[in-house]
């Protein structure tokens, strides 16, 4: 870091900005989240005691980053309570230009580590996730989110992905082909018909800053976006699993599934596609294993998706 900047300058530049006391980094903090978010990130600490969350972004991510802000900002103003929210300056600005780098702030919250894989059966756990689901899927229903971007395709996405597989790492894709026979049998020809909404779109445990019996936060908003209703709650059953296959059949999913079934916030048919919509976002997770050139989580993956189909009927989770 000291060779990308001066760092009682860079905290000076960040405290007028801001207009807040900024005087010494807190590196020993931990932080949630992916930090492939950003290129730089740490906790940094004011003369009164309050702590935030600073992050240098590369300038290609500068667009989207300004999107983000401005949508956590109207969630966060909308009462979505375990949403962060970036700080904007007097000017209403969330993102600044200091000391050659691209600069923005949150406030720091710290959680409770979790106990892996034992969480993945806290009941409770799942009335959190449910409670949040709820209030940001009635919120963000109420009016259209800042700056949406273009809805995304589940089924483009997946064919464009395998087609390339295919033709880079032929041996991988004809471990995964019965996979994509089914869903181009079974969801995709239904998919771009399914009910969308504004989804979070990386919904999973470890982008959730936890508390004692509480989620404190929800982070890592870098693909929001319109996609199908019920792609959030795919995406984390999908993880859960992941973490331990004994999970999708637990208190946490069971009571998770059973509110949001209570609720009504979800169409029939997007319960009925679920299974296969699980199934789906598992080859956005192959592609991160291949980017990282994992192969024991490529085959993982692959023996997973698997178990996934053999227990196709119970996923929809309709007597949950």
């Amino acid at each position: 870091m000291q060779n990308q900047f001066n760092e009682p300058d860079l905290l000076a530049a960040i405290s007028r900005k801001w207009e807040m006391p900024f005087f010494r980094l807190r590196g020993e903090l931990s932080l949630a989240g992916s930090p492939e978010r950003t290129a730089w990130r740490s906790v940094v600490e004011t003369s009164d005691g309050r702590l935030f969350v600073l992050e240098r972004i590369p300038s290609k991510l500068y667009g989207g980053k300004r999107r983000i802000a401005a949508i956590l900002q109207q969630l966060s103003d909308r009462g979505v309570q375990q949403v962060v929210a970036y700080l904007p300056d007097a000017g209403g600005e969330f993102i600044h230009l200091i000391n050659h780098g691209l600069w923005q702030l949150c406030p720091y919250v710290g959680g409770v580590v979790l106990d892996r894989p034992a969480y993945a059966m806290d009941g409770w756990r799942g009335d959190a996730v449910a409670d949040f689901l709820i209030q940001f899927i009635v919120t963000s229903r109420q009016a259209p989110m800042a700056l949406e971007p273009a809805s995304f395709s589940i089924a483009a996405y997946t064919l464009d992905l395998f087609t390339t597989l295919s033709t880079r790492e032929p041996e991988i894709a004809d471990r995964y082909r019965p996979f994509m026979s089914h869903l181009n049998d079974r969801l995709f020809p239904v998919a771009e018909g399914l009910p969308t909404g504004f989804c979070h779109g990386d919904v999973h445990p470890m982008n959730i800053i936890w508390g004692n019996r509480s989620i404190r936060a929800v982070i890592d908003w870098e693909f929001c976006g319109i996609k199908p209703e019920i792609y959030d709650l795919a995406n984390l059953l999908g993880c859960l699993g992941m973490e331990d296959p004994q999970s999708l059949d637990g208190p946490f999913v069971h009571r998770l599934v059973s509110q949001l079934r209570r609720s009504n916030i979800f169409s029939d048919e997007s319960w009925d596609a679920l299974p296969d919509l699980m199934l789906a976002i598992r080859f956005a997770w192959l592609s991160e294993w291949m980017r990282k050139n994992d192969p024991p989580m490529i085959r993982l993956e692959a023996d997973y998706m698997a178990l996934l189909m053999q227990n196709r009927s119970d996923l929809a989770y309709k007597s949950a």
